[in-house]
Order: C-alpha cells, then sequence, then structure tokens
C-alpha cells in the first residue's frame, strides 16, 4: 500500500470515528511565540506554559515560530516546546507590511527560518504563512504556493475565529496594570479570558454544525503571553466541560480530509471552502481590535472595570 493511500486511509477514519462519536475535536495552538520577558521572564513564562498545558492534557500543541533574531534563551524555548512533544511550525521569518509586494523577501525569510527550525525535532517543515491566507496580490500568493510545494514544506492551518486576537488585548491591558504597581484582580481577570476565548470557538462551531451536522475538528490560537501561561488549564477544563475533546496538532494537520489546505493546494484560509463549499473568508487576521474593542470594552467594564482604568 502506498503512503498516499495509508494517508487517505487514516484521515478516513479520523474524519469517521469523529463522526461517529460526535466528538468535538479541537487543537490549541499559539502564535506570536517566543515574546520577550514582560511582567514574567520570557523562560518562565515558557516553562509555566509547558507544566499547565500537561496538566491540562493537551496530547500537542501548535506552536507558530517567526524564528528572528534567536539568543539563547529562546533557542532554549524552542528546545523545551520540542522536547515536550509539541509541534513547531515555520511562520515565516519576520515579514512585515514592508515586504507585501516582493515575493523573493517572503521567499528568502521562509527558507531562513527552515533553517534555524531544522535542528529541533518538533519541526517537520509544517508551515502556516499568513500572506497565504489573507486578501493580497494573486500573482505573489501563486508564487509563494509553487515555491513552498516545490520545496516539500507540509501545510499547517488554523480555523477563522474572529475574537483572534482578543487575549492580546486582555494582556495589554494587564500589563500596563503590572507596570503602574495597580492592583489586578486575577479571578475576574481569568474568567474574562476564559470567557471571552470560548465566545468565539462557540460561535464558529455552532454556524459549523447547523451547516454541516455535525462539528469539524477546530483550532483555537491564542497568543503566547503571560495570560495564556496563567489561565490556560481554566480555559482547557472550560472547553473540556462543554464537550470539547483536545486532539494532537500533528494528527489534524497531517490529515489529508481534515486539513483544508491538501484539497486547495495551499490556497484556503480556513476549513469551510472545503466542507461547505461556502467562499473562503479571505481577509488577513486582525492586528488590531478595530471595531471589536466596543464590545470587548463593554464585556470587560461589566466584569472588571478596574482593568480599564489609565
Amino acid at each position: 500500500m502506498t503512503v498516499i493511500k495509508r494517508c487517505l486511509l487514516a484521515s478516513l477514519l479520523f474524519v469517521v470515528t469523529s463522526l461517529a462519536a460526535n466528538a468535538r475535536e479541537l487543537v490549541i495552538a499559539f502564535e506570536n511565540s517566543l515574546q520577550p520577558s514582560t511582567s514574567l521572564d520570557a523562560m518562565a513564562r515558557s516553562q509555566m506554559l509547558m507544566r499547565n498545558l500537561a496538566m491540562a492534557d493537551i496530547p500537542q500543541a501548535m506552536f507558530l515560530i517567526k524564528p528572528r533574531a534567536l539568543d539563547s534563551k529562546d533557542r532554549s524555548r524552542l528546545r523545551l516546546y520540542s522536547d515536550r512533544g509539541h509541534l513547531l511550525v515555520n511562520a515565516g521569518y519576520d515579514h512585515s507590511l514592508v515586504t507585501k509586494g516582493d515575493l523573493y523577501a517572503y521567499e528568502v525569510g521562509i527558507l531562513k527560518a527552515n533553517r534555524l527550525l531544522l535542528p529541533y525535532p518538533g519541526y517537520k517543515k509544517h508551515l502556516h504563512f499568513s500572506y497565504l491566507h489573507e486578501q493580497g496580490d494573486n500573482r505573489i500568493q501563486r508564487g509563494l504556493i509553487d515555491f513552498v510545494k516545490k520545496r516539500g514544506y507540509r501545510p499547517a492551518f488554523t480555523t477563522f475565529n474572529e475574537w483572534r486576537g482578543v487575549d492580546a488585548y486582555l494582556d495589554q491591558l494587564y500589563q500596563a496594570r503590572i507596570k503602574r504597581n495597580r492592583p489586578v484582580d486575577m479571578a475576574k481577570l481569568e474568567r474574562t479570558y476564559v470567557d471571552l476565548l470560548v465566545k468565539g470557538l462557540t460561535e464558529q462551531d455552532a454556524l459549523a454544525f447547523n451547516l454541516l451536522g455535525y462539528s469539524p475538528p477546530q483550532t483555537l490560537v491564542l497568543q503566547e503571553n503571560d495570560l495564556a501561561a496563567y489561565f490556560v488549564v481554566a480555559l482547557i477544563d472550560e472547553l473540556t466541560a462543554q464537550g470539547w475533546q483536545m486532539t494532537s496538532a500533528q494528527r489534524l494537520v497531517d490529515a489529508p480530509i481534515a486539513n483544508p489546505l491538501f484539497a486547495s493546494s495551499w490556497g484556503a484560509n480556513s476549513v469551510w471552502p472545503v466542507v461547505t463549499g461556502l467562499p473562503d473568508s479571505r481577509v488577513a487576521y486582525p492586528r488590531l481590535l478595530g471595531e471589536r474593542k466596543a464590545y470587548v470594552d463593554n464585556f470587560i467594564q461589566g466584569r472588571i472595570p478596574g482593568l480599564l482604568e489609565h
């Protein structure tokens, strides 16, 4: 039996088993990884995150890595993630708005990131490159797709969630309070963090279930920050109580049926076009809260009003 046939059979079993059990499967992913020290030392944050992921019985998380300017502490953190069995994913080197019109710069960045990640066993040449998932220059995107396919990169993906990045805003407010030596009610902040993140995932799952009659596998992308290290156990406890089953990142992204990028040759942003036939949402994941800020501020004001004080 060929490798492709074995992969397809494994993927069919993956999907059929999920449907039979009516499971709601979820992979936890982290973006903006290797952030510098804030109120927590960067290494202490990574160590706490590893302990708490193990405590929450996460089989394998996904870490989207832009390995720009790695220092010895960053390399130790990557080794820690890899040694604990988590999946390291190439997210480019350090691309920004400056390189939006430069295919060559993107290609060089992917190659540089690949070279820096190769020493870690947790890196399997999976790639999650945001510009492939955004509105942009079709010529550049097609060129990138040809480039990564020819060089044997393996597609990783994250499902769209309109509340992605809200946890970065909460952490920003928290860090500002700590910096000014102002008190923070951590129990209320934990509840707010959990409720906001679960809200977006619940809405996305409800949409999928209404369209399909079942829940396809999902990813929940968190910022790798202090609040994630503190609150990930409470978050997973809540998700588990609501019926989510944590699954491994490798199992999800390597399943040709579950992974929309296999079917679309890297050109999809989410699972929706593959499982529903609906158009993809080809938008950049919001870097800023934008018009969501009013809702989030209202939500925070009702829970921990002091957090918004300047």
